[in-house]
């Protein structure tokens, strides 16, 4: 708890943030800095960030497709129809802390009580837990003091509920049945695994292309972030292959910070994905 804040209405709270911007009091109740406005919101939350399971866990680094599925899949084994945007991270918070205040009125009914402790310890290890560390990183690395404070926030939160389940043997299926590592076998294939997280390790925003547009005097299209990468490639495909290697690096060491606790098993999954594109970029900036 944070004050009078239980973990559901924590959960909750987060939830809404991730959707709109936070009022002065429920920043000050969570020891957050003031709110930022709505344009920069829109900026983290959407423009930069995509808060989805399927971003960060699909083989195509897209909304939708098998990640997408098996999230909608644990909304109908709890007996729910998904909402439209089933693994955004607002309607999942969302879905915890609805799953929390049930344990807790629940608590005079052991079976019943459970049955809704496993679908929480589930929906945290399976769901939660396999991306939104990464997620979170990826806001921090936006150099944003409120959103940093807040990603922080949200860590500490998601680390203290893994390290009060039972211990996990066992990496959640997503990264257990995870596509296969970056390759630098074409161009194409290079672009398909460097934009999708689960199989780089690495997340890779706007501002990202934009800076190696500057650290590499090169210029940066306008538009989507294939089509930014691809025009930076087109001007000097060896210095952004060595950039986009030092960018893996990185992030090998952030996934060690943002997986603690119960979670660093992930966060070692998430940084040997790291390592190996480093490794594969920095072969292909070689030849």
């Amino acid at each position: 708890m944070i004050g009078t804040v239980t973990r559901p209405e924590l959960a909750r709270t987060l939830a809404a943030s991730v959707r709109s911007p936070l009022d002065d009091g429920a920043c000050r109740l969570l020891g957050l800095p003031a709110p930022p406005g709505a344009a920069e919101h829109t900026r983290v939350f959407v423009l930069e960030t995509h808060p989805y399971a399927s971003v960060h866990l699909g083989e195509e680094g897209m909304i939708g497709g098998d990640a997408g599925d098996r999230v909608a899949g644990f909304w109908r084994a709890l007996g729910m129809v998904p909402p439209a945007e089933a693994d955004h991270l607002g309607a999942l918070l969302d879905l915890y802390a609805r799953l929390g205040d049930e344990e807790l009125a629940l608590s005079h009914n052991d079976r019943r009580q459970a049955a809704v402790a496993s679908a929480r310890a589930a929906l945290l290890w399976e769901h939660l837990a396999p991306w939104v560390p990464v997620y979170l990183a990826t806001v921090d690395r936006l150099g944003d003091g409120f959103h940093a404070a807040w990603a922080s926030l949200a860590a500490g939160v998601l680390s203290a509920e893994a390290d009060a389940l039972a211990p996990r043997a066992e990496l959640p299926t997503a990264l257990a049945v995870a596509p296969p590592p970056l390759a630098v076998t074409s161009r194409r294939e290079l672009l398909d695994a460097v934009l999708a997280p689960v199989r780089s390790g690495v997340v890779i925003t706007q501002a990202d292309l934009s800076r190696a547009g500057r650290d590499l005097g090169l210029g940066v299209r306008r538009g989507e972030r294939r089509f930014a990468l691809e025009g930076l490639l087109d001007q000097d495909p060896a210095a952004v292959l060595a950039w986009l290697a030092a960018l893996a690096a990185e992030w090998s060491s952030l996934h060690r910070r943002w997986h603690c606790g119960a979670l660093e098993p992930v966060g070692r999954w998430w940084a040997a994905r790291a390592r190996a594109s480093a490794a594969a970029l920095d072969d292909a900036a070689a030849a």
